[in-house]
């Protein structure tokens, strides 16, 4: 018998999934009972997994019932927007003020991440969440609590919008080199090329999504 974490786990995955992959679509009201019936599994982790959701900004609840959480291409080109200007500034501080063991940490998840992409089939879900973690140690390195939140805000309401970056084996390649890139800059303390580079990476990004991801999503 699967524990609750490894069942809430599941049920996260599944929902996630479709919402990623348009199965379940913006505004859609998603059932608890028919996702107990369909995943086999009691109402208890479909619940934990939903309310997971809702704080990543995924789905919203209305009342006793969840629905997809509605982000129009406009939203998404907003917040990629917004992402530019702050990632950029976190790197820039990052490079000035994080510690040895900050950047310790950015080198083993880079390593994880290399490790991860150079699997014969890697998983977009956890590659998402380990590239998530790489930003999230830069915005949490920086020194200024606001940007760090905002950072992490916008990269959760943008993440089934960034999975769909790693479903493709080019941009996870170029995922790698962009972040050695930022990360030797951050190393030296380079404040500049800090910046130089996550503004490259970023806009890198954008141009990826505004012409292979979103016409897929909308």
């Amino acid at each position: 018998m699967e524990n609750k974490s490894t069942l809430t786990e599941a049920a996260y995955r599944h929902i996630f999934e479709g919402i990623v992959t348009g199965k379940y679509r913006v505004g859609q009201t998603l059932s608890i009972d028919k996702l107990s019936a369909t995943l086999n599994m009691s109402k208890t982790p479909i619940r934990e997994a939903l309310v997971e959701l809702e704080g990543e900004g995924l789905v919203y609840r209305r009342s006793r019932y969840y629905n997809v959480m509605y982000l129009s291409k406009e939203d998404v080109i907003d917040l990629y927007e917004t992402r530019i200007i702050l990632e950029a500034e976190a790197a820039r501080l990052s490079s000035l003020r994080a510690t040895d063991q900050q950047i310790e940490d950015m080198r083993s998840t880079l390593k994880v991440i290399n490790d991860l992409t150079n699997q014969e089939n890697p998983d977009p879900l956890l590659l998402t969440e380990m590239n998530g973690k790489f930003h999230w140690l830069i915005a949490s390195s920086c020194g200024n609590k606001t940007i760090a939140k905002y950072c992490t805000d916008i990269r959760l309401r943008l993440k089934a919008v960034r999975t769909s970056l790693f479903t493709s084996m080019d941009r996870r390649e170029d995922e790698i080199r962009e972040h050695e890139h930022i990360f030797k800059a951050i190393e030296k303390r380079d404040a500049d090329e800090a910046v130089k580079r996550m503004l490259q990476h970023e806009r890198n990004v954008m141009k990826f999504v505004d012409r292979v991801v979103l016409p897929e999503l909308f």
